[in-house]
């Protein structure tokens, strides 16, 4: 309801005149007066009042009183306008709080409406300054961006406002968890009334700042930094930090949302993943979107060395970083770090650090993360995310919850895909088994073995061959396996009971332990079959003491059981073929022997530039043998002519009975002097055998190569010819 205020003057005015026409005495003119006076003093001010207050003194001496009346009603009258002067103020200020107050109001419900509206972070911090300038006339909003080492960023809402620079309030904010303002502790010591202007800026020229920090969980993601052109007033302080408090709620709300957006969307599309590399793929392409990176890498230990699962980098950067992302060497910079110490390594100013590679410092990389990816019951990180970006980013814990949450994720998917591929490449072993040779088997086996069981650089095969443990199959650039090794030596070795070594149990040795030159650690596991242990499968690392732990033993436990079928079978199928290839009755290689070795040995002389003999044989005198003395006596004949050729030969030569009374011997690195040396000491030793004055000798011929032939069949036919002349007595 608004109060005429005129018409109170006026009939004011006429009250008086009405006492006045009556003819009655000032006193009763007095409270119309009085009315009129502290009416204009109220609505117009003191010095209004004042004057109305004299005027009205003036007409009073018209009414009829005595002079000392009309001094108190002089005084009463300046009283009645100055108190109405103050009670007008007091309520001209009041109406003006309480308009502001409603302002305020409305501003800060408008904000609450507004600020739930958006659907991303991004879309509401960029959207903030708008809003603001829309809510409150006459102010200007910036926002600052963290970006890493104490460095802030100005978000660009506006493409002509570049190159400012934070203001120190700015950075004061960033630190401080309410609003700032300038002068603020000396508004603490001297706080004004509601409705005054905020202390310390009165009387100065503005621009007036303001700034508040925007918190997620207790952390500064943006500042907030008000500018106008009048002072703040406390009202307007409250206002703007409960705003700050509503976006910062909303923002920490939105995070929440992206992350379990995120999270889903990784799951899903790593449920469907087929193989370690797709899983690698996935994570690193939201990973990137969602922490603002821009290259990465999925790498996993094999073999003493990080390898590169699946990576993605920026095409200008692809010539200096494959190499990196495809294998990662010397247990250098923080990738491996991050492996060794099963802890996350956060950089923002990565080219000052003293481990930086060279590589990324000259790339400018700035931001960097390596996380390792834990795998369940391993002690060290086998697989480590790296990702990095060349200018400055703020590590959150925004982006670190977000970088954990998908590790979990890439953390179960590489586990089953890692365990996949385990079972693939033992089935793909169990099968080629049929189809290549025994000693291609054992080197599979190890090969597989040192690549997939955690931790391992290098390793032996060690099986056994009926008298000891023989070197199958060695990998690394450690200490070669030695020729054979007996049972006791690699039960000390072991370390353990038998009835462990019998029941596949592995064992880890590390450090001192090891007793081996160059070796840091050493991972041993007995493959039992049938009460005995067929093979001890070494797998060893040159660096590391902790390389080996329970997820390099849950792995190599799965290969027990697939060696020993692989081993037994291989056994098996060794003495099938040793029948096939032996003569039954003398115990030496048959032809069909022959006819494999000789084009093995001829082949391997050729490639490795060396000289082979071949010897043909053809007994003298076997046959009034065995007509005479009878077939037993013939078939002990040719075993003791077996046993002579099998103790004159050396080491790496072979002896066949081709059949009948012939027999033929490789000689490995020897020339054709060499040979016909070898054939006069076996025509001595033959003639050594005699029956009932029945005594043996033989016909021999020899050839060699390269020096008389150029194959394998030129070879033996020259040999052969020359055995039939030696028989004929011709040369």
């Amino acid at each position: 309801m608004t109060i005429p205020y005129p018409a109170i003057l006026v009939a004011s005015l006429a009250a008086a005149a009405a006492v006045y026409g009556l003819g009655l005495a000032g006193i009763y003119a007095l409270p119309w007066f009085m009315f009129f006076s502290a009416t204009a003093a109220s609505v117009h001010g003191l010095w209004v009042g004042t004057v109305a207050a004299l005027g009205s003194v003036v007409l009073l001496n018209f009414y009829p009183s005595n002079p000392q009346d009309y001094l108190v009603m002089a005084f009463i009258l300046l009283l009645s306008a100055y108190l109405a002067d103050q009670v007008g103020h007091s309520l001209r200020r009041a109406h003006r709080r309480a308009k502001q107050l409603a302002q305020i109001q409305d501003v800060f419900l408008q904000g609450l409406e507004l600020v739930p509206r958006f659907l991303s972070r991004e879309q509401l911090l960029r959207e903030l300054p708008g809003m603001f300038s829309q809510l409150l006339r006459g102010s200007q909003l910036r926002i600052w961006i963290p970006r890493g080492a104490q460095q802030l960023e100005l978000l660009q809402t506006d493409p002509l406002n570049t190159g400012d620079l934070p203001t120190p309030l700015v950075r004061q904010a960033l630190g401080v968890r309410q609003l700032v303002w300038p002068d603020m502790d000396l508004a603490r010591r001297s706080p004004k009334k509601p409705g005054h202007p905020a202390p310390g800026r009165v009387g100065t020229p503005g621009p007036y700042e303001l700034a508040v920090a925007l918190r997620v969980r207790d952390e500064p993601v943006a500042v907030l930094q008000f500018l106008r052109g009048e002072a703040w007033r406390q009202e307007e302080l409250e206002l703007f930090f409960r705003l700050a408090q509503t976006v910062s709620r909303q923002l920490e709300h939105l995070q929440d949302l992206e992350l379990r957006r995120l999270l889903l969307k990784v799951a899903d599309q790593l449920s469907a993943a087929s193989n370690k590399q797709i899983v690698a793929e996935v994570a690193l392409r939201h990973l990137l979107s969602a922490l603002d990176m821009e290259a990465g890498a999925v790498m996993q230990y094999v073999k003493g060395t990080l390898r590169g699962i699946g990576w993605h980098l920026p095409k200008d950067l692809r010539p200096a970083l494959t190499p990196l992302a495809q294998a990662l060497a010397n247990h250098q910079g923080i990738a491996w770090q991050a492996y060794h110490s099963g802890e996350s390594h956060f950089f923002e100013n990565y080219s000052a650090h003293p481990t930086a590679l060279p590589e990324l410092q000259q790339l400018g990389f700035e931001t960097l993360v390596a996380y390792p990816v834990h795998i369940r019951d391993a002690m060290k990180g086998r697989v480590v995310l790296v990702l990095g970006k060349r200018a400055p980013v703020a590590w959150t814990r925004g982006k670190k919850e977000i970088l954990l949450g998908v590790e979990r994720l890439l953390s179960s998917a590489l586990e089953r895909a890692l365990l996949e591929e385990l079972h693939q490449r033992i089935s793909r072993l169990l099968t080629e088994a049929w189809s290549v040779p025994s000693q291609q088997v054992y080197a599979h086996i190890l090969e597989v073995a040192v690549e997939l069981v955690p931790g391992s650089e290098a390793g032996s095969l060690w099986v056994w061959d009926g008298a000891a443990y023989r070197c199958r199959a060695w990998v690394g650039s450690g200490q070669a396996c030695e020729e054979t090794q007996d049972e006791s030596s690699f039960m000390e070795w072991f370390g353990l009971e038998p009835a462990k070594a019998l029941s596949g149990q592995p064992r880890i040795r590390s450090g001192q332990q090891t007793l081996r030159q160059g070796l840091q650690a050493n991972l041993c596991l007995p493959v039992g079959h049938q009460g005995r242990v067929l093979a001890y499968l070494n797998l060893d690392n040159q660096h590391d003491p902790e390389a080996f732990a329970e997820d390099s033993l849950a792995v190599a436990r799965l290969f027990a059981a697939p060696i020993a079928t692989l081993i037994h079978e291989l056994q098996n199928r060794s003495a099938l073929e040793k029948a096939a290839l032996t003569d039954g009755l003398t115990g030496l290689y048959n032809r069909r022997a022959f006819d494999l070795r000789l084009q093995e040995e001829f082949e391997r002389a050729r490639r490795y530039g060396y000289s082979l003999s071949l010897l043909v044989i053809d007994l003298k005198n076997f046959k009034p043998i065995n007509d005479q003395l009878g077939h037993a006596v013939g078939d002990q004949a040719l075993v003791a002519v077996a046993r002579v050729l099998a103790q004159a030969q050396r080491l790496g030569d072979m002896v066949f009975r081709w059949g009948g009374d012939e027999f033929a011997v490789l000689l490995p690195q020897t020339d054709l002097e060499g040979a016909r040396a070898a054939a006069g000491r076996l025509l001595e030793a033959l003639s050594t055998i005699c029956f009932e004055g029945f005594c043996l000798s033989a016909n021999i011929g020899a050839a060699s190569f390269p020096q008389e032939a150029d194959s394998a069949q030129m070879l033996l036919n020259l040999a052969d010819r020359r055995m039939y002349d030696d028989k004929k007595g011709v040369g």
